[in-house]
C-alpha cells in the first residue's frame, strides 16, 4: 500500500495533535505508560491486523479519546481535521458527565446507529 503525501501529512498531524493533547496523561497499567501509546496501538491494530486503509479511520483512531479525555472540543476537531474525522470520533466518544454504568449502557444502545467507519 502506498500513501499519498497529503494523507501522510494528515496522519502525522493527527498523531502530533493527539500526543500534545494527551501529553500529561498516563495509562492505568502497571508501567503507567504514556497515554498516547493506547491510540497508537489502536491505529496499528486497525491497519496491520484489520487491514484498514481508510486514512480517516486511522486518524480518528489516533484522535478517538481527545474529546472524551482532554480539553479538545468537537468544533476544534472539525476545524483541524474536517467533518468526517470529527464525526467518527464523536460516534465513539462517551459523555463523561454520566456514571460508568450509564455510559456503558449508552454505548450498547448507540452502537447500532454509528457509522460503519466508527464500528471498526
Amino acid at each position: 500500500m502506498s500513501i499519498s503525501e497529503e494523507d501522510l501529512k494528515r496522519l502525522l498531524k493527527a498523531l502530533a495533535f493527539a500526543a500534545h493533547k494527551h501529553r500529561d496523561q498516563r495509562r492505568k497499567d502497571v508501567e503507567s505508560s504514556p497515554y498516547i501509546n493506547h491510540p497508537i496501538a489502536l491505529a496499528n491494530i486497525l491497519c496491520n491486523e484489520g487491514h484498514v486503509t481508510d486514512i480517516n479511520v486511522i486518524c480518528a483512531a489516533l484522535l478517538h479519546d481527545t474529546v472524551e479525555d482532554t480539553d479538545t472540543t468537537p468544533e476544534e476537531l472539525g476545524r483541524e481535521f474536517g467533518g468526517e474525522i470529527r464525526s467518527i470520533v464523536m460516534d465513539v466518544t462517551d459523555d463523561k458527565s454520566l456514571g460508568k454504568a450509564e455510559r456503558k449502557q449508552r454505548q450498547i444502545e448507540h452502537a447500532a446507529h454509528i457509522s460503519d467507519q466508527a464500528k471498526l
